[in-house]
């Protein structure tokens, strides 16, 4: 799934052009990223985590760690 969201974030940060989502799918569609099949997907645009989370809260858990991972040198 593209995420348009984080695309014309990308765009509004690098340029200052603020655009809406259907302009953004549309530059895509002209820059050959996205094809207009896929453009026509109504799940193309990100709608947020809600349908993979229960909640939208960021709730961290401090837990112990029962073992360390070492990387190798050759790894990092």
């Amino acid at each position: 799934m593209i995420n348009l969201i984080y695309i014309r974030a990308a765009i509004r940060a690098n340029t200052g052009i603020d655009l809406p989502l259907p302009k953004v799918l549309q530059y895509l569609v002209e820059e050959g990223l996205v094809t207009p099949a896929q453009a026509k997907d109504p799940d193309l645009i990100f709608r947020g985590y809600s349908e993979y989370f229960d909640s939208d809260s960021a709730d961290i858990t401090d837990q112990e760690v029962d073992e360390i991972v070492l990387l190798q040198d050759d790894e990092i």
